[in-house]
């Protein structure tokens, strides 16, 4: 009867030890893919691994000879700028506080990269998405803050 009850009893530890365990590994899972996808963005990268200034494509918009905008013409599913929320037929218009033509000295090649900077910054771009202007990234997602990915002020 003893060795019954002992039998059943470590029985018992051993499911208690094995739920517990795979409690623990779910979230230790769960924080290694946040923090793969944290590190992904802060090296510039979308999930198929292409660089974000590769992942999408922009035509200027001049007023005179000032940039007013880069209008979206491509964008990579499952690349970076798709994953922060850009789609095609998107105007960018400002890149954090900062309207494109001001930020970039009205240059259109340096406005995209800095787009692609802005992604790996978590900098907000505020797109004009028919009509309505839209800043991204919607919803936040896991783009946090330079401060919140790494914990450090870049002060950027």
């Amino acid at each position: 009867m003893r060795g019954m009850f002992g039998l059943v009893s470590l029985l018992l530890a051993a499911l208690i030890i094995a739920y517990l365990w795979s409690q623990h590994t779910a979230v230790v899972a769960h924080e290694g893919k946040k923090a793969q996808d944290e590190a992904r963005q802060i090296s510039g990268r979308g999930q198929d691994g292409r660089a974000a200034i590769n992942s999408f494509t922009v035509n200027p918009e001049m007023k005179g000879n000032r940039l007013d905008a880069l209008e979206v013409t491509d964008v990579v599913p499952g690349g970076a700028l798709a994953d922060y929320g850009l789609k095609k037929g998107d105007k960018i218009i400002k890149i954090g506080d900062t309207t494109v033509g001001n930020r970039s000295n009205d240059d259109p090649e340096l406005a995209k990269a800095q787009v692609h900077e802005a992604y790996q910054r978590s900098e907000s771009i505020t797109v004009l998405r028919k009509g309505q202007e839209v800043m991204l990234p919607i919803g936040g997602g896991s783009h946090g803050t330079m401060k919140d990915l790494i914990g450090v002020d870049t002060g950027r």
